[in-house]
């Protein structure tokens, strides 16, 4: 006989399941403390400097102060091309008669008319230049493939939709100019991610792009990176990545100012072409970052005639055995798997969405998410500035070992994850760097998975490296990284049962154990923990598979086990709000084609889950 574990007070919980909540029966009295209304829960800045606001809207603060700036975002011309005539007719260079016009940052998929469309389509639109130079065009994501061409001139492509990636156009003209781009979100055996992902496929310039006017030699991009933190100086080393368009080696100048005041100068030669130059500084009585005190320190870095502004936090995240060590004291992760989608919006999340996002995360009493991918680097700024660790991952979804053995996919991965790392350096908010996630019979792939964190370990090794694994499953390969990251859940989902059963989570646990049985010296998260689906607004007394109750306990008491198990470092639920996902799922194992296991719905409404996961992240580390 199994044994059903005990059903929750439907009654109650369904009505008032908030935090707080209480009901007090005294003779025929009843006092009842409704959820109460809540506050704006986004603070300003923990910041003594105003680093100003930018005009691009891409960051949370003005990243130049001296750069001509032009914001490419608003409506494009477009058409897509389902019969993939455009190169042949050269479209780059004769834009045909657009369908319509798209919204950008957008994707076409967010549309009815385009609603599952998959494969390439052109965008085109004119801007302004006020004065010749040379440009440098960011784009800030386009999935997947593209091509652009500047007044019917190819200038770039590129592969890999979460990256963000810049063409350097020199001695542009002043005036008008026509930019076009062709896209394609058809994915394949050997793309990054691979075709089937479990989330949708939306295709456009979904990120923001911009245009700058850039000097011979300019900066690409500077890294802050903390060399020993104590508590009356912190030592900092300054990485400056730089661009010459010349041919010949200068000598430029380089002033470094934190919280606006200078703290290095002096000459550099810098490189024809890409170059890397490096300094060291030092910090007096370092205030350092953590979820409780996200405070930031903003940065300026001026190269001769150019400048970037940039902020970064000072924390130290160890791993002491099994336990990790936040600035010296014990941490566990509290936190939600995030995808960037919206009903309404797509994967071209807009900014007061990504705020709404943070908000509700930080309501639920989190202090980490994860992503199956880098997110766009506002979501990051906003883990900077209220006190998220993320967990940022290449999407190398769920290959297997004879796809993990071909060279041009391990080569992809080894290119994502190095632009991963080089754009997010500088985020304190950064938990970790991983290369993938659950990789089927990961067990077969040593040799490969040894290659690629090998690789890795060659880009970075100031922040813990791993990939996830689906289920708790134990291999060698485990080993190889710095922390093990699987994915949980006590009652499963996945199994033939159809409630929650007793005997399933005993086995769960017991799976899970083997994990700290082998490696008792590494710390464990779980990644995602209580991964199950529920129809927001159904609710049924048996606890079924699909009912907010099912999802309620699986995901209270998955996540409590992560807490409470002292070898455990807590974890991330599966996942935060209900995503739509790949088309090829919509008839199979994905109510109406989405991904159903948010805590909050796809338009950010809570479910139960969601204040359940709300009562256990507030009261840890007594949870009742």
């Amino acid at each position: 006989m199994m044994r059903i574990s005990t059903i929750l007070p439907i009654i109650i919980t369904a009505a008032f399941c908030a935090v707080g909540f209480s009901t007090l029966l005294k003779g025929q009295s009843m006092n009842i403390t409704f959820p109460e209304i809540p506050p704006s829960v986004l603070p300003a800045p923990r910041m003594d400097f105003n680093d100003g606001q930018d005009p691009m809207e891409c960051r949370l603060f003005r990243t130049t102060t001296i750069r001509t700036q032009i914001d490419l975002g608003g409506f494009w011309d477009f058409i897509p091309d389902a019969d993939d005539v455009g190169m042949d007719r050269k479209y780059g260079a004769e834009f045909p008669e657009p369908e319509t016009q798209l919204w950008i940052p957008g994707t076409w998929n967010a549309t009815a008319r385009y609603w599952q469309y998959q494969g390439p389509a052109w965008l085109q639109r004119t801007f302004q230049v006020p004065e010749a130079g040379h440009m440098r065009f960011t784009f800030g994501g386009v999935f997947y493939r593209c091509q652009v061409w500047l007044d019917g001139k190819l200038i770039g492509e590129n592969e890999g939709g979460y990256s963000p990636f810049s063409l350097v156009v020199r001695d542009i003209s002043e005036g008008a100019h026509t930019l076009t781009v062709r896209v394609d979100n058809r994915l394949d055996d050997e793309s990054l991610p691979k075709d089937g992902v479990d989330w949708f496929p939306y295709g456009g310039i979904f990120r923001p792009v911009y245009a700058e006017l850039v000097p011979a030699v300019f900066i690409d991009r500077y890294h802050v990176i903390p060399q020993r933190i104590a508590s009356k100086k912190a030592d900092l080393n300054v990485r400056v990545y730089t661009r010459n368009l010349g041919d010949q080696v200068t000598q430029e100048r380089i002033e470094f100012l934190i919280n606006g005041e200078p703290v290095y100068s002096g000459a550099h030669d810098i490189a024809a072409g890409e170059s890397v130059v490096e300094f060291s500084v030092s910090l007096k009585r370092p205030h350092v970052w953590s979820p409780a005190d996200p405070y930031l320190y903003s940065s300026r870095l001026v190269l001769g005639e150019d400048d970037q502004v940039d902020r970064f936090g000072l924390r130290s995240l160890t791993a002491e055995g099994y336990r990790l060590l936040l600035n010296g004291e014990r941490f566990k992760l509290m936190g939600a798997n995030h995808h960037d989608d919206h009903p309404d919006w797509g994967s071209a999340l807009p900014p007061h969405i990504i705020q709404r996002d943070i908000e509700i995360l930080k309501r639920m009493g989190a202090n980490a998410v994860r992503g199956h991918y880098p997110p766009s680097q506002l979501f990051m700024d906003f883990c900077d500035q209220y006190g998220l660790f993320f967990m940022n991952e290449v999407p190398s979804w769920q290959y297997r070992p004879e796809q993990l053995a071909k060279q041009v996919i391990k080569d992809k991965i080894k290119a994502q994850y190095h632009d991963m790392v080089y754009r997010d350096m500088n985020h304190p908010s950064i938990f970790s760097w991983s290369l993938g996630n659950e990789w089927r019979e990961f067990e077969k792939s040593y040799d490969d998975i040894k290659e690629l964190v090998d690789y890795a370990r060659t880009v970075d090794e100031t922040h813990f490296i791993t990939f996830i694994t689906g289920g708790a499953h134990i291999d060698r390969s485990n080993a190889l990284v710095d922390i093990i990251c699987t994915n949980w859940a006590k009652y499963q989902w996945y199994w033939d049962q159809t409630i929650l059963d007793d005997e399933v989570g005993e086995q769960s646990i017991a799976q899970l154990n083997k994990i700290h049985e082998s490696f008792g010296d590494k710390p464990v998260i779980l990644t995602e923990f209580g991964g199950s689906g529920s129809q927001a607004g159904w609710h049924n007394w048996g606890n079924v598979k699909w009912s907010e109750e099912y999802q309620a306990r699986n995901v209270w008491d998955s996540g409590r086990y992560g807490l409470e198990q002292d070898w455990l470092s807590g974890g991330c639920v599966w996942q935060f709000c209900d995503t739509r996902t790949a088309h090829v799922r919509m008839l199979g194992p994905r109510l109406r084609g989405w991904n159903v296991k948010g805590v909050v719905d796809g338009y950010r409404q809570p479910k139960m889950a969601f204040y359940k996961l709300q009562e256990l992240f507030h009261s840890y580390p007594n949870p009742e």
